[in-house]
C-alpha cells in the first residue's frame, strides 16, 4: 500500500499531532443559542444535514478508493499476463518446427545447428515460427551457405 498511496506526512506549519490541538480554545468564539427561537432549529437542521452530507462524501470516497484499488489490481493482473506469455518456453514448439524440415531435404546436423542458433536468438526464432514452409526453407538455404 506504500507504494500506491505513499508515505507523505505534513510538513511545516502544516505538521501538527493530536497534542498539538488544544479542543477547548475551539469553543470561546462561539456564540450561545436561544433554544426558544425559531432561527435556533434551522441552525440545527443545517446542522444534521451537513452531518449527513459528509457522511455521503465519505461513503463517495470510500467508492473512489475502492475503484482505484480495483483497476489497480486488474493493471496488475494485466502485467502478469503479459510477463507469463513473454516468459512462456517454445522450445518445444522451434524444436518440432525445425526438425520437420528434413523432410524437406534439410541434413539433420544442419538442423540442430539452426535449433542451437534459434535458441540463443530470440527474435529470429519467434520470426522463424510463424514463417511458412516456403519461407521456411529459404531461410535455412541462407543459413547453411553462410
Amino acid at each position: 500500500m506504500a507504494v500506491v498511496v505513499g508515505k507523505d506526512m505534513a510538513t511545516g506549519s502544516f505538521a501538527r499531532t493530536f497534542a498539538d490541538i488544544d479542543l477547548d480554545d475551539g469553543n470561546e468564539d462561539s456564540m450561545p443559542v436561544d433554544c426558544n427561537n425559531e432561527e435556533a432549529e434551522e441552525v440545527r437542521t443545517n446542522v444534521s444535514s451537513s452531518g449527513t452530507s459528509k457522511r455521503k462524501r465519505k461513503s463517495g470516497q470510500e467508492s473512489l478508493v475502492d475503484e482505484q484499488i480495483k483497476f489497480v489490481g486488474e493493471q496488475l493482473g494485466k502485467i502478469a499476463n503479459a510477463l507469463e506469455k513473454f516468459t512462456a518456453d517454445n522450445t518445444s514448439q522451434l524444436y518440432e518446427q525445425v526438425m520437420s524440415m528434413e523432410e524437406e531435404g534439410f541434413d539433420e546436423d544442419l538442423l540442430c545447428s539452426v535449433l542451437d542458433y534459434l535458441g540463443s536468438h530470440e527474435s529470429e526464432a519467434k520470426l522463424f515460427l510463424v514463417k511458412n514452409k516456403k519461407h521456411k526453407k529459404i531461410w535455412l538455404q541462407k543459413f547453411s551457405q553462410g
